[in-house]
């Protein structure tokens, strides 16, 4: 349940991210349509930005989030509790994380992208 509940939570923060990308890029991306890119290609690339945006936050979550537990469990649980835990470090949990990440990733990118099919090529040249 913890872990469901931490990827809603990490899929709304992508989410919201590449929401509020995608209109600070909506002058870039009308431009891009006004020079010829169809829709299509604008969707590939932007779902290989957002595919590589999440494989990057996954690459790097995991040497941070691995020191952050072990500082976690050997130091600040020993001092503020006066007790430690055993730390395992199961190698396959690295790989779900990744993959994890990078479907997140994905699955937030789909509305911004529908939000791109509605874009207006003359009105998002105009917006600032």
């Amino acid at each position: 349940a913890l872990r469901l509940l931490a990827t809603i939570v990490a899929f709304i923060g992508v989410l919201s991210a590449l929401m509020s990308l995608q209109l600070e890029r909506t002058r870039e991306l009308g431009t891009l349509r006004a020079n010829g890119m169809s829709i299509l290609q604008l969707w590939s690339k932007t779902m290989l930005e957002t595919g590589l945006m999440g494989l990057t936050a996954g690459l790097m979550a995991i040497p941070f989030g691995w020191a952050l537990a072990y500082i976690l469990v050997h130091f600040i649980n020993l001092r503020s509790f006066g007790w430690s835990l055993q730390m395992r470090t199961d190698p396959a949990i690295f790989g779900v994380a990744l993959i994890v990440a990078l479907v997140a990733a994905l699955l937030a990118g789909i509305y911004p992208l529908l939000r791109l099919n509605q874009l207006q090529i003359a009105t998002a040249i105009r917006e600032e």
